[in-house]
């Protein structure tokens, strides 16, 4: 039995992810603003500027296992305080850029492993360790933390490059950044996490897992799951098929929907505050995701996230058309959704199947191939635009992304390992999954 104290510590714990998580969100998703500013000082091309975000993200992606299998190991409060440097420092690196390559080693590699340790992986393990029950509203929570930054930064830092330049800005986020992370990790981050683990079956286990109504596949769920034994598995595959479609529709849109505004004629400021309704928006919906989700079931809820996403795409394509000033907002709403939605619903589907101690390896892997469909669509972006003159036939490829990743999503079935806690259990006796 969890006692009072533990049980508000670990919320707590969950309001230090989400800062952490918002600041670092800060530093990716701010790409998009110094981008323009980037492109308007140097004259690089498009897919030359946005190379350097999707080598972040690849890193970013990367070091996932290495940062979630340290914090499984170590806890969080190591991997915060050293990520928390490594992106301070490759932030104020890169306010003294006059090439490209620079900006590729300094935000593109020292920042981008800095954030892998203080990003999506480490924060989701925490939590994954600390909850159990209402877990889809705690990664809820934490991952609406990525929604503040945007909201709150995103804008905040345009203020600011408009009034002292985008050198300046960088130097601003490299200091106060990283001391309002290790601050608060240095502070609550002492005791180590509650962690769940899958038991093996037993004489002694099996009837109380019996009585779980919440396992469908028993078989499945008692294994004691390493990362070597998850890679053998077709769902493993089929998630991470899926999460790599997902991320490369978030990551290519808000790596290029400022400079798409602004090419259509929208000014750099009303397009920053663009993004930041997409923030606003992805707070509310991040939480309400991961509530629905445990309630109708991830499939069902990762389907109405997809229209969104496809929704808001839509609307871009339509923008040049009919350049009505209400798209933008309309954009803003349903994009927001289906971003939130695609935030938080991987870690609790990867949870459904591999909950346990090797947890943040088993999601850091798959988040490999997520930080790569994000790299491979911000690039691809660029690469089309250089080509094209316009976004418009990018847009209907991330279209086409949008229903694989959907269809993979599906094809794993996570309703036949675990029922969420609103539905009636329906137990199979074979595997379907592995």
């Amino acid at each position: 039995m969890e006692d009072k104290g533990s049980f508000s510590f670990r919320w707590i714990i969950v309001g230090v992810s989400f800062t952490t998580l918002a600041l670092t969100s800060t530093i990716i998703h701010s790409f998009s603003i110094f981008f323009v500013a980037l492109l308007k000082e140097f004259g690089w091309s498009r897919s030359i500027t946005a190379g350097a975000y999707s080598l972040f993200m690849i890193l970013y992606g990367v070091i996932g296992p290495f940062a979630g299998g340290m914090v499984d190991r170590l806890g969080p409060r190591r991997v915060f305080v050293l990520g928390s440097l490594l992106w301070g420092m490759g932030l104020a690196l890169c306010s003294l850029i006059h090439s490209w390559w620079q900006f590729y080693i300094f935000f593109g590699v020292i920042a981008a492993i800095g954030a892998g340790f203080t990003g999506w992986v480490p924060n989701t393990t925490v939590i994954q360790h600390w909850f159990k029950e209402k877990r889809g509203l705690a990664i809820g929570i934490l991952s609406s933390g990525i929604g503040i930054g945007i909201f709150v930064c995103i804008p905040s830092i345009q203020h600011l490059i408009n009034r002292v330049g985008w050198r300046m800005a960088y130097r601003v986020m490299a200091f106060f950044i990283p001391l309002v992370v290790i601050t608060l990790t240095i502070i609550f981050l002492k005791r180590s996490p509650r962690i769940t683990s899958s038991t093996p079956i037993t004489q002694e286990t099996y009837p109380a897992m019996m009585r779980d109504p919440l396992i469908v596949n028993l078989e499945w769920v008692s294994r004691s799951w390493t990362l070597r034994k998850a890679i053998f598995t077709k769902s493993f595959w089929v998630l991470s098929v899926s999460f790599f479609f997902s991320s490369l529709i978030n990551q290519s849109i808000l790596a290029h929907h400022v400079a798409f505004f602004v090419d259509e004629g929208l000014d750099t400021l009303f397009a920053s505050y663009i993004v930041g309704m997409i923030g606003i928006v992805s707070i509310g919906g991040k939480i309400f995701w991961g509530t629905l989700s445990d309630r109708i079931g991830r499939e069902i809820t990762f389907t109405l996230v997809i229209a969104c996403s496809i929704c808001g795409i839509l609307l871009l394509i339509t923008f040049p058309i009919f350049s009505s000033p209400y798209i933008p907002y309309f954009y803003a709403l349903f994009f927001g959704m289906g971003y939130a939605g695609t935030a938080v619903l991987p870690p609790l589907i990867t949870a459904d199947f591999f909950e346990g101690r090797a947890y943040g390896s088993i999601f850091g892997t798959i988040f490999i191939l997520n930080s790569v469909g994000g790299a491979f669509g911000a690039w691809l972006g660029g690469f089309l635009h250089d080509h094209v003159g316009n976004y418009i036939p990018f847009f209907i490829i991330v279209i086409a992304c949008a229903l694989l990743a959907c269809f993979n999503i599906w094809i794993a079935a996570p309703r036949k390992i675990r029922i969420v806690p609103g539905k009636k259990a329906f137990r199979f006796k074979r595997n379907p999954a592995s």
